[in-house]
């Protein structure tokens, strides 16, 4: 009775204890949404790293060759970019990015042209009209998933195609041409260089944008869906609305790359907005690995880069891509943007591989 009667009245601890999340991801989580910029802030490291060698790269006397490769690399990681916020953020595999970025590069260039409409104006306004399509699109979509919605995505990049190939005041199968150079501020951009960090700064403002956006709200509900709409329906996450959102977002970069890289060619044609431009898309994002929209410039560059070296044209480039998908999909599962952590876990991997490793079963005596 002693021993209980000193234990009941023995001080007790009565400090508060720390109940606050211990990890980053629970921390990033328990934020309001008062420290967006907090959240965000944590992710800009790689985007600055990108900013300076996607700027960087000007400065050190490259070719015109290669500028050009450049501008084509950065219009490509554009157009990837806003798939991966459809098909990684989301979950909702379209394959129809390249008619959006026939949507911007058309409606730009005709503006530009026939309207005599300033370069940035035209831009914007080939954006605006994008995002319509995408929205409109993302609502006829809503109950398709997995392949009937991908099948319907390339239907409608497959229509813009062929309405493109129609005889009409955007040139049919012939292209539109001429177009004027873009001009900003007075400054008509006639130089490589000068349109190459033209290129380089929409890549930098459309990765600081995205990096934004998957810290926000809509990011994390983006997540939930791609996760489990079920569950994200149940916590009250508006599927229609953020579905309708993410389709609009990557249907504007797309046009983006369209629009910016359409007087910079001076000529476009449908040829440039096929279903194998699309395919191609497909593929950036696949081997820079699904959601992560810096993998998805690191594909961009290695497909656009392959596409261009590889001798006996397209045909050949596409074979290769194929070959290498097959051995991302087999070594590499997590793409480019997963390379690290492959490299980091490969130590322990060799370890549990070396002869003598396994578990010895010895005799317990009786």
């Amino acid at each position: 009775m002693r021993d209980r009667a000193s234990r009941d009245t023995a001080p007790r601890d009565t400090a508060p204890r720390d109940t606050a999340p211990r990890d980053r991801a629970s921390r990033e989580r328990a934020l309001p949404d008062g420290g967006l910029a907090l959240r965000a802030g944590r992710h800009l490291g790689p985007t600055l790293l990108a900013a300076m060698l996607l700027i960087g790269f000007a400065f050190t006397n490259p070719g015109a060759t290669d500028l050009a490769l450049g501008v084509n690399i950065g219009v490509a990681a554009i157009a990837a970019v806003g798939l991966t916020l459809t098909i990684g953020g989301a979950g909702q595999l379209a394959l129809g990015q390249a008619g959006f970025m026939a949507v911007g590069a058309y409606g730009t260039a005709y503006l530009m042209r026939d309207r005599e409409m300033p370069f940035l104006p035209a831009l914007v306004l080939g954006v605006v009209g994008a995002l319509l399509l995408g929205a409109l699109v993302g609502y006829i979509a809503l109950r398709l998933r997995g392949n009937y919605l991908a099948m319907a995505t390339l239907a409608v990049g497959t229509g813009i195609h062929a309405f493109l190939m129609l005889p009409g005041p955007l040139g049919g199968a012939n292209g539109f041409a001429p177009i004027p150079f873009p001009e900003i501020l007075g400054h008509r951009l006639l130089d490589p260089r000068d349109q190459y960090l033209l290129v380089a700064v929409a890549l930098i403002a459309v990765l600081l944008g995205s990096r934004w956006l998957l810290s926000a709200r809509l990011g994390r509900e983006l997540a939930a869906i791609r996760d489990d709409e079920v569950a994200a329906r149940s916590v009250g996450v508006n599927i229609t609305a953020r579905k309708v959102q993410v389709f609009a977002i990557s249907a504007g970069l797309g046009a983006l790359a369209g629009g910016v890289n359409a007087p910079l060619q001076t000529a476009i044609d449908p040829s440039l907005f096929s279903t194998a431009v699309s395919l191609q898309l497909f593929v950036m994002v696949i081997l820079g690995g699904l959601g992560n929209i810096y993998g998805a410039v690191l594909g961009a560059a290695l497909v656009t880069w392959l596409i261009s070296e590889v001798p006996g044209g397209g045909s050949w480039a596409l074979t290769v891509l194929g070959v290498i998908v097959i051995a991302f999909m087999a070594l590499l599962p997590g793409g480019l943007a997963g390379l690290g952590a492959a490299a980091r876990a490969l130590p322990g991997r060799l370890s549990r591989r070396r002869p003598g490793s396994a578990a010895v079963i010895t005799e317990v005596p009786e």
